[in-house]
Order: C-alpha cells, then sequence, then structure tokens
C-alpha cells in the first residue's frame, strides 16, 4: 500500500515511563506535513490492578518492571512496521515502549500512525498494537503494594490458551521460564 522503501530500524526502547509531553510533541511535528488527513493513537497504561494471593489478601500493583531481549524486539519491530507500511497507506509510524519501573497511572506504550485517511490510520494502529504484544519478547514484573514482585504470566509469544488478548494480558513469562526462543520463527 504506501512506497516500498527501506525503513531504518528505530530502538523502539525508552528507559522510565512515556511523558505526556513527548506525546504531543510527536503529534506536533507532523503538523508540517500536508498530506496527513489523520492520526491514530495507542497508549498504554499500567493499571493498579488487584491480585489476590495467599487465599483472600488483596493486593494492588503499584508498577511493573519492563525488560525485554531489545535486539530481538527491535528486529521483530522492523517486520511488524513493514507489514504495517506493505498493509496500509500510512505515511509515518512510530512506536516506544518503556523500560524499567513504570508506576500504576504512567504510560508505559505508545503507537502512532499517520496517513491521508483515518481508517488507515486506526487500523494500523490496532495491528501494531496487537502484534507487539504477541511476538515482542518484552516482559513485565509487577510490584506489589507489600515491596513482593510477580511475573506477569500470560500467553507465551501467542500461542496457546486464550490468544493473549483481554483477561490474561499479552506480556509474556519471565526469561528463565520460556522455552528456546529458537523455537520461533
Amino acid at each position: 500500500m504506501s512506497e516500498n522503501k527501506e525503513h531504518k530500524k528505530r530502538d523502539i526502547f525508552t528507559e522510565g515511563p512515556i511523558d505526556p509531553s513527548f506525546i504531543a510533541q510527536s503529534i506536533a511535528k507532523h503538523a508540517t506535513r500536508h498530506d496527513i488527513g489523520a492520526h491514530g493513537i495507542f497508549l498504554g497504561q499500567v493499571r493498579a490492578d488487584i491480585r489476590t494471593r495467599d487465599g483472600s489478601i488483596n493486593h494492588a500493583v503499584t508498577g511493573i518492571e519492563y525488560t525485554a531481549y531489545r535486539d530481538m524486539a527491535n528486529e521483530q519491530m522492523s517486520i511488524i512496521r513493514d507489514e504495517a507500511f506493505a498493509r496500509w497507506p500510512i505515511t509515518c509510524l512510530h512506536v516506544h515502549h518503556s523500560q524499567g519501573v513504570i508506576k500504576a497511572g504512567e504510560l508505559c506504550f505508545f503507537v502512532f500512525a499517520s496517513s491521508a485517511h483515518r481508517q488507515a490510520a486506526r487500523e494500523a494502529v490496532a495491528y501494531v498494537t496487537d502484534e507487539v504484544k504477541q511476538r515482542l519478547p518484552i516482559f513485565g514484573k509487577e510490584i506489589m503494594e507489600d515491596g513482593e514482585q510477580v511475573w506477569k504470566s500470560a500467553v507465551l509469544m501467542g500461542r496457546g490458551g486464550g490468544g493473549g488478548r483481554g483477561g490474561g494480558g499479552g506480556r509474556r513469562r519471565r526469561p528463565d521460564t520460556m522455552r528456546s526462543l529458537r523455537e520461533f520463527p
């Protein structure tokens, strides 16, 4: 759909939370592009979920510590980016994901696509958001209000179970419990 041009590889990771002013600046930078008629945006924010532990004790999540296989994730993101440009007539695509400790209420994931028309921007953002959650080796460790840390458990690399969307989140198990990464394409 979009021009078949080589997109430079980018590091999508940001240390700490994504600053809302960065998002505003990202949008403002596109004001000079007169071929853009729509922007699609997805923002991921850390929730203060309540977890039941030890039978009936409830603990609130105060943050998530994100880690990733950075090189592998950036390589896979480059593939997802190329797929999005091939499927929709988008003019640009930006993806940022936090690393480190992100507190409840802070932003941890930002997907931004621009196009001449809104449908392409919306669909590209939805696709990229879902693919990042399914395919990138990004791991989250929930930090509880009592200081305990618990790896988020979910569908491993988008395989098996409930598909990774809704209900259980899409993050993978901690690195030391994963099957060999060579098993995945």
